[in-house]
Formats: structure tokens, sequence, C-alpha cells
């Protein structure tokens, strides 16, 4: 179980990636989102596209905006 959220990479000084807060319960509206509305923030970026998936990057290849799977696991604990 998880959500799919868009998260910014940047390769500077070995910067912490940053989430952006919004979450989407498949891919596929996660890409059209940003591929729609996160790129007209980020006028500097263009979209790639790689095996099966789109993503945002600037011209230098330093910066990149990606839509991943957040899953995190469940743990049954009995009391």
């Amino acid at each position: 179980m998880g959500y799919f959220v868009i998260i910014v990479f940047t390769t500077f000084l070995g910067a912490p990636p940053e989430f952006l807060p919004i979450a989407f319960k498949n891919n596929k509206d996660c890409v059209n989102y940003l591929t729609k509305v996160v790129i007209k923030d980020f006028n500097t970026m263009k979209i790639e596209k790689s095996n099966k998936s789109k993503y945002l990057t600037n011209q230098f290849n330093n910066k990149f905006i990606v839509c991943k799977k957040l899953e995190y696991p469940i743990i049954k604990t009995n009391f």
C-alpha cells in the first residue's frame, strides 16, 4: 500500500530530496499533474521520457522531478 508522490532531487552538494505536498492514488494521475501543472512552476525544466516513466529535468541535468510510489510497511502488533 502506498501513494505516488512528487519528489524533487538536486545533485548540488548532496542536498536532501524535497517532497511536494500532494499525493496520488495512481501513477497516471501523478504523471499528468507533473507534466501539466508542476512544469508551469518550474519553467526552466523540460519533460524527459525513459522506459515507462516521464520526469522533469533542467538543462544542466542537476535537478530532477519525478513521481515515485511512497510505500510504508504495515506492522501488525499483538497486544
